[in-house]
């Protein structure tokens, strides 16, 4: 999973990229929330976005929250007893299109996670999910 613990002076910069990258791609990631975790995590989804457009800084909680939602996209919490609602995503036949535009998001928002200012892909991020900055 990214590291999304950016230094204070690049703090407001990485606010802004996640906030961006939310405003743009809303309606998919609401979607994407509902179909893999249920009304539950449309709702935690919703609040995020609240609390995302509310926020001056990336505090623990709003970072919390938002690997939440990557672990969400990226199905990382198949298999987590404390996750809301899992296994709405068995309901989904991977060859539907919806799938594919779950997947471009997920992919979309590591690269946002990743490219954040100050913000290093740990070890157990996967290569091919790292800047090209990381690969030099």
């Amino acid at each position: 999973m990214p590291n999304i613990t950016p230094s204070r002076s690049a703090g407001a910069i990485a606010l802004r990229s996640i906030r961006s990258f939310v405003a743009e791609h809303f309606a998919g990631l609401s979607e994407a929330s509902l179909l893999l975790g249920g009304q539950a995590a449309q709702r935690r989804f919703l609040r995020l976005v609240s609390r995302l457009r509310q926020a001056s800084h990336l505090g623990p909680h709003l970072r919390r929250e938002i690997r939440w939602f990557h672990g969400l996209l990226t199905l990382e919490l198949v298999g987590d007893p404390d996750a809301t609602d899992p296994g709405h995503f068995c309901d989904l036949h991977p060859a539907n299109l919806v799938v594919t535009g779950i997947c471009r998001l997920a992919d979309a928002m590591t690269e946002v996670l990743c490219a954040l200012p100050d913000a290093s892909a740990p070890a157990d991020t996967p290569a091919a999910a790292r800047p090209a900055r990381d690969a030099a």
